[in-house]
């Protein structure tokens, strides 16, 4: 199994890792940073230097100091320490996940770089939703899937077999669909449903013009956003304003998914 150390830095210094982390989840057990250095066989200045340093790179101190009370005060967390535990806790996940794609099934150089040059780093489409698979159905050339947005949104796309069997999904599977924005139409009156699988309604907040084209960006009802490209023209025939209740719509074969 492939192993590393994770750390995150901020303004070049070390701000994050497994060992803070350690740290701070002792002084939220013991109330006490002397208590939580004995606790880790750490001086109390190398723990005292490590939650400065924390508090320092931090827009919110991590840590902070309780004074009175029966003990004579001490030392907690701050909401903005929880939160940094629980995020660091998902990164590490996330990283071990990765490590773990190449110590299953890639056991050379070769094979490690060749999936790495597979991973995107950036995408061009200006849509791109998270949601969970609720809904697979095949037939004998493509695949059928259903993504649900933060619980409330459904989207609808359609791939081959082929692809189906390399992304390797199934129900309760993350996954994220990709949209362009100049795939997307918009409606004020709700469109054919046998014409078009993915109608989606919401309200316009945002409006933005340039020379020949609009984009209009729909928050739904999930509280994600969609925006759509339209021609200046039909934004004009439309008679679109900031607030007003919009369909947005598309095709299912306008939806990439990504794993």
């Amino acid at each position: 199994m492939l192993e590393a150390r994770l750390w995150m830095t901020k303004s070049d210094k070390n701000f994050l890792g497994r060992g803070r982390i350690s740290l701070l989840e002792n002084i939220r057990a013991t109330g006490s940073i002397h208590a939580a250095a004995k606790a880790m066989k750490m001086s109390y200045k190398a723990a005292w230097d490590a939650v400065d340093a924390m508090n320092n790179l931090s827009d919110v101190p991590l840590v902070e100091r309780v004074s009175g009370g029966k003990g004579g005060g001490g030392t907690s967390l701050t909401l903005k320490g929880e939160e940094v535990i629980k995020t660091f806790h998902i990164i590490e996940d996330k990283h071990q996940q990765f490590l773990d794609l190449f110590s299953k099934d890639y056991d050379t150089m070769e094979a490690m770089i060749s999936i790495l040059d597979r991973i995107p780093l950036k995408l061009s489409a200006r849509n791109q939703l998270i949601g969970t698979i609720s809904s697979i159905r095949a037939d004998a050339v493509s695949v059928a899937i259903e993504l649900t947005i933060k619980g409330t949104d459904k989207l609808f796309l359609s791939i081959t077999l082929p692809s189906f069997d390399e992304l390797g999904i199934s129900i309760h599977n993350k996954a994220i669909a990709i949209i362009k924005a100049s795939s997307v139409m918009i409606a004020k009156e709700k469109p054919d449903e046998k014409v078009y699988e993915n109608i989606l309604q919401g309200n316009i907040i945002h409006l933005v013009s340039g020379t020949t084209h609009t984009e209009v960006t729909l928050e739904l009802e999930s509280k994600s956003t969609i925006t759509a490209t339209i021609t200046n023209d039909t934004c004009k025939e439309l008679g679109l304003e900031n607030g007003q209740a919009t369909y947005a719509f598309f095709k299912a074969s306008s939806v990439i998914l990504g794993v």
